[in-house]
């Protein structure tokens, strides 16, 4: 395994990973147009209507990109075309984490497109405010035929900001009741679940589905020995695509 890191946002690694993908002999991996991530990520509604017997009504998550999301709403449509699941769409409560929240600000206004200037005013400094770092990505899927917005427009969805005090009060209160800590991303989705049911979004009566997307880093510390992975090469803004590629391409002809 070849690790590069980046200095600075998950933004700034995305595009550097992509410009890194360009290079001889290597693919991107495709993101949220990549079908098989997509149903790879799809799994956890199937599981979910297996285990329920039916298509959850609801399904809340917090979102970066929103793939997982799109992946659930693709996974809901191919059990209705099943038949033995329901004939219903879940209702997608999503969310984003305050104050980098350009999805709910476009959601919010009604409108298919992000608008950079409006709703990512000045978003390096608010990426490094948010608690959730993996729901930064600058570039989401939401305005794409079949993205985000379409996906909220199909099942009645809708958009929540959270705060970063909202996301520990949920994550404490979620390792209170399950025994497991959360990832921060998934305190975001858990506290958008609260504010959902608080605001009458949700019918605490119906089935929901709660992608509960990362956690248990205190049990695996406490039950394994854990390995560190050291990365091959660490880069920052004054490294070169010209440096990197030459390191890339060496290791390439080495291990590939």
């Amino acid at each position: 395994m070849l690790l590069i890191t980046v200095e600075g946002d998950y933004s700034d690694a995305i595009s550097r990973s992509t410009a890194i993908a360009q290079l001889p002999r290597l693919t991107a991996e495709g993101g949220a147009k990549n079908c098989a991530r997509r149903d790879g990520m799809a799994t956890v509604m199937l599981d979910a209507a297996t285990t329920i017997g039916r298509i959850p009504d609801y399904f809340v998550q917090a979102v970066g990109s929103g793939t997982g999301a799109i992946a659930a709403w693709e996974a809901a449509q191919r059990l209705i075309q099943d038949g033995r699941y329901g004939s219903h769409l879940p209702r997608m409560i999503l969310s984003q984490n305050l104050p980098f929240v350009p999805m709910v600000h476009a959601w919010k206004a009604g409108r298919r497109e992000i608008n950079a200037m409006t709703d990512m005013a000045d978003a390096t400094q608010a990426i490094s405010q948010v608690y959730a770092d993996v729901l930064t990505n600058r570039n989401p899927p939401y305005g794409i035929t079949g993205g985000l917005f379409d996906c909220l427009t199909a099942t009645g969805g809708e958009f929540l900001p959270v705060s970063n005090d909202e996301a520990v009060r949920a994550q404490q209160l979620f390792e209170e009741c399950e025994g497991i800590d959360l990832d921060p991303a998934a305190a975001v989705t858990v506290a958008s679940l609260i504010t959902a049911v608080e605001k009458k979004l949700i019918n605490p009566c119906k089935d929901v589905m709660l992608n509960i997307t990362g956690g248990g880093y205190k049990r695996v510390r406490e039950e394994y020995n854990l390995i560190p992975v050291t990365s091959a090469l660490a880069t920052d803004n004054a490294t070169t695509m010209d440096q990197i590629a030459g390191f890339v391409n060496d290791w390439v002809k080495e291990h590939a």
